[in-house]
């Protein structure tokens, strides 16, 4: 799977800006995983508030962030393909995991900076994010 591909799998469904990488605020960032830096949230729920239609429950709400706290519609999602994934440790910590579909799905937390993201690994396994816990086994039960 090419990341463009992924990005309209996970990111495109529900973006404000497009259903998929022609929408024209396509902006690729491969820095660190690959991510559309366009990306914003579109759908929302009353109480929930903004969420990613096109990730899966637990890992598709923005939380709470200090420099976006007035809109909270933009998230940082980090896409990994081709055998491509994060090295995760004592300063990118793997909270949450699940495997659905042939990905793996982690909520990554980075305590140095008080910051976190959702990071989609095309292949993954949970023994790739040690610690982690199996959202799998309550999936049903997160809102």
């Amino acid at each position: 799977m090419t990341v463009e591909e992924m990005v309209e799998r996970f990111l495109c469904p529900g973006c404000v800006c497009g259903g998929d990488v022609r929408c024209g605020h396509y902006r690729p960032d491969g820095s660190y995983g690959h991510r559309c830096e366009g990306h914003v949230l579109g759908t929302v729920m009353l109480p929930v508030g903004n969420f990613a239609l096109g990730l899966p429950r637990g890992f598709n709400r923005p939380g709470p962030r200090d420099d976006r706290a007035t809109t909270r519609n933009t998230m940082v999602v980090r896409l990994w393909a081709g055998g491509r994934r994060p090295e995760w440790d004592r300063f990118n910590v793997a909270v949450w995991a699940m495997e659905r579909d042939g990905f793996l799905f982690v909520r990554t937390y980075v305590p140095r900076l008080n910051d976190a993201m959702v990071d989609v690994v095309e292949g993954g396994s949970l023994a790739m994010a040690p610690g982690a816990v199996d959202v799998g086994e309550f999936a049903d039960e997160i809102d």
